[in-house]
């Protein structure tokens, strides 16, 4: 900021860079919204005030012209070719949507979230709840119908998950079993 006769400037804050989704272009090119979506760019061109406002005027009136041409190629041709122009759209919108979801995942890699640490095994004096005590019976479930257990083992393995307030507990239900988290 300088200080130029009593008055402060502002330095203007600089626009985000834009991303390459942001220029594609859904709607078809012969019809007015694509059309003029297309030449509206020509303005990103313009370094100065003066030279925007005249490529935005020169814009303007190729998108009149583009308009009166795509009004005489739909009234000649285009009801011909409406099945073409659905799928083309449809094609359009599928490079959109990918080139974003590339974006996303770029962001994602770059910004360091998507590698979250572990969660930590919980403490065997932690207190267990429903939820647990009904994958551990799911677990015991599975152990039963593997062989592994017996049917009179089950039902006293069921007593003591029933019975169990925490993690130790549960571990200690299944400790001589196996692992069925591979």
């Amino acid at each position: 900021m300088g200080l130029t006769r009593g008055i402060t400037i502002h330095p203007e804050p600089a626009l985000p860079a834009r991303l390459a989704s942001e220029d594609v272009i859904i709607s078809a090119p012969m019809s007015y919204v694509g059309s003029a979506q297309r030449i509206m760019r020509i303005g990103r061109r313009a370094r100065g005030e003066s030279e925007l406002a005249a490529l935005t005027t020169a814009a303007v009136v190729a998108v009149a012209v583009a308009w009166v041409f795509v009004t005489v190629w739909y009234l000649m041709w285009g009801l011909l070719l409406i099945p073409y122009r659905l799928h083309r759209r449809g094609a359009r919108k599928r490079k959109a949507e990918s080139l974003r979801h590339r974006e996303l995942l770029a962001a994602i890699e770059t910004s360091g979230t998507a590698s979250a640490p572990p969660v930590p095994p919980p403490s065997p004096d932690e207190r267990i709840g429903d939820v647990e005590r009904e994958q551990a019976v799911d677990a015991l479930r599975g152990h039963l119908l593997a062989g592994r257990l017996t049917a009179d083992e089950f039902e006293h393995r069921l007593g003591a998950v029933a019975a169990a307030r925490t993690w130790g507990q549960i571990a200690a239900v299944s400790a001589d079993l196996p692992s069925q988290s591979g």
